[in-house]
């Protein structure tokens, strides 16, 4: 394919679409990732999220055993918190690094990337960064059934119990996949 062809494919509307949609994917990914992150290992420690925010119980226990682990940087420090209980891998604390650095770069060079046949966004990058996401919900789930939460239902399987944020994202995924050309279908030229 000339370098023309190549161009003339990467600015058609249907590819601009699937790009600009793929590109708010990953954004909405890593917030909800961050949320999870940050927000439910203070909330773990009693820190309440309604109106302004402030600490319930357990604020001293917070900064002793979650942001000690990294000084001045919560996220990592949460990050490192939820790896040594289990929540995610080291690899995946790892990975984490890339969807932050390919989120910048989809968020900063979106247009760069919309017409730059050589800059294609990081497909793989995402399915790891869903799955990290649906690895975290799936810690706090497990916590949530420890403390009773679904005892009134008897015995859950937690593989089966979808947050909130995780079914959003399965919708917005749908919509988007059901623009792609099927297997019948040619991509476009």
């Amino acid at each position: 394919m000339s370098s023309e062809e190549a161009l003339r494919a990467k600015l058609a509307p249907q590819q601009i679409r699937l790009t600009l949609a793929f590109a708010g994917l990953f954004q909405m990914t890593h917030e909800m990732i961050k949320s999870s992150v940050l927000e439910d290992v203070k909330g773990f420690y009693g820190h309440s999220p309604l109106d302004k925010g402030e600490w319930l119980y357990g604020e001293d226990a917070y900064k002793r055993e979650v942001l000690a682990l990294s000084p001045g940087k919560p996220f990592q420090a949460s990050l490192m918190w939820l790896a040594n209980a289990g929540a995610i891998s080291e690899a995946q604390v790892s990975r984490l690094e890339e969807v932050y650095s390919h989120r910048h770069e989809l968020t900063h060079e979106l247009g760069r990337i919309l017409i730059d046949v050589n800059a294609t966004p990081d497909y793989t990058l995402f399915i790891d960064a869903v799955r990290i996401l649906r690895d975290i919900h799936r810690f706090w789930i497990q916590v949530e059934k420890d403390l009773g939460t679904f005892d009134q239902h008897g015995d859950v399987d937690i593989d089966q119990v979808q947050t909130g944020p995780m079914m959003l994202l399965e919708l917005c995924l749908q919509a988007c996949l059901a623009d792609l050309p099927g297997p019948a279908e040619s991509p476009p030229a």
